[in-house]
């Protein structure tokens, strides 16, 4: 083949559009699937973050409305966790449902302390509790909810190990000054 029938073959070969299209679908799909991917993630963390949200704020409210608690009412409060979370699995949850008293000064201490699951980590009786500022009143009682979710991605668990998520509340004893466990 001489250079002129190269140049020529060249020139055909420059010109020619067919497989552009193909070419750029190739160079472009990996993004999109990655671009994807990400969102949809990201989508459902936000989603399983606002159920944790939700199962905290729930927890609290349905405890404050208590004049007295046993064990079992409170077991029986938090497995509603399982309700709230519900399309996502309870398994990485984790609950502290706690009454806190202030003393003179506004600082807090553990009365009682329920874990979910049971037998979960919970705070020591009379642990100190840090207060929000400019909240906590003298003498007086508050319900702590904690909730912790380790959040494991579908799609990306193989790049992104489990996303911890946390929340918290403090709420007023609604029908009492506060309220005591009678078996706890």
């Amino acid at each position: 083949m001489n250079r002129t029938t190269k140049l020529s073959a060249w020139r055909r070969l420059r010109g020619d559009t067919k497989g552009v299209a193909a070419v750029e679908f190739a160079l472009i799909i990996p993004i999109v699937i990655v671009v994807y991917a990400a969102g949809y993630e990201l989508t459902q963390a936000a989603t399983v973050n606002r159920k944790l949200t939700d199962t905290t704020v729930q927890l609290a409210n349905v405890t404050s409305q208590y004049t007295a608690v046993a064990t079992a009412d409170l077991n029986n409060i938090m497995a509603a966790s399982s309700q709230i979370m519900d399309p996502y699995s309870t398994t990485p949850l984790a609950i502290k449902l706690t009454q806190v008293r202030t003393d003179a000064s506004s600082a807090g201490k553990v009365d009682y302390c329920a874990p979910y699951p049971v037998g979960g980590p919970c705070r020591a009786k009379d642990s100190v509790v840090a207060m929000p500022a400019n909240f906590a009143s003298p003498n007086s009682h508050y319900i702590l909810v904690e909730t912790t979710y380790g959040y494991t991605p579908t799609i990306g668990a193989a790049f992104v190990n489990s996303i911890p998520m946390t929340d918290q509340i403090f709420m007023v004893p609604r029908q009492s000054t506060s309220i005591p466990c009678t078996t706890c």
